[in-house]
């Protein structure tokens, strides 16, 4: 990987190369999301632009109902850098999804209130933790429920019952990034998906790649 990389260099700037390697070092697959059936697709969209922007490599989308469509006036391209994985082809989406973030290690934290729930500032995150987000109107299925490590909820102080799915996002996102880079967690990429991760970056910003690639296995 290393040798198609200094290859496919020549074909971008110093200057996009250098971000690739900087936001690249700040991404992590520590801490992922996922969200469970929204119906909404601008807020799907804003999902993605805020992990997108605390460095959140991995989103899981559980379509069990509703098929996302990306607003790309609301996402902002952040699509592009993420790695989104989508759940539609079974019934039961919802355990598929969950399942296989329990075998990769995550512990799944449910996004929701209950007796034995927890505040942000609460949730131990020294190991790899997938936040679990449900629909806007009706929350997490008893299916996500069910399968939950743990359970977090947002303070409120208002008469309103609950936040915008966006929004509860946002918030208990940007509490445990903030968490994690202040820890001596080793919150950061492997150096295997380090270099996989600015490989297919730099793809993406190559105009016409597949030629390039192309000619480089000629010429190695």
């Amino acid at each position: 990987m290393n040798d198609l990389i200094a290859y496919l260099k020549e074909y971008i700037s110093e200057e996009r190369y250098r971000k690739i390697e900087t936001i690249s070092a700040n991404r992590t697959n520590h801490l992922t999301v996922a969200v469970e059936n929204l119906y909404q697709s601008h807020n799907m969209s804003a999902v993605l632009r805020t992990t997108e922007c605390l460095g959140i490599q991995n989103v899981h989308i559980i379509e069990n109902n509703f098929h996302y469509q990306i607003s790309k006036e609301v996402s902002m391209g952040a699509d592009k850098w993420l790695t989104i994985h989508r759940y539609n082809q079974e019934t039961d989406n919802t355990t598929t999804c969950l399942q296989q973030l329990k075998k990769q290690g995550y512990k799944i934290v449910a996004t929701m209130p209950s007796e034995k729930d927890k505040m942000i500032d609460d949730i131990d995150i020294s190991t790899p933790t997938a936040f679990v987000f449900g629909t806007e109107l009706l929350g997490l299925s008893d299916k996500a429920i069910a399968m939950a490590d743990e359970f977090v909820k947002i303070p409120m102080y208002g008469f309103t019952e609950s936040y915008n799915i966006s929004v509860s996002v946002a918030l208990t996102m940007m509490n445990v990034v903030q968490r994690l880079h202040h820890s001596d967690i080793k919150w950061q990429l492997s150096e295997h998906d380090l270099t996989a991760l600015r490989l297919e970056w730099i793809k993406k910003s190559i105009k016409d790649v597949e030629g390039i690639i192309e000619r480089y296995k000629q010429l190695y």
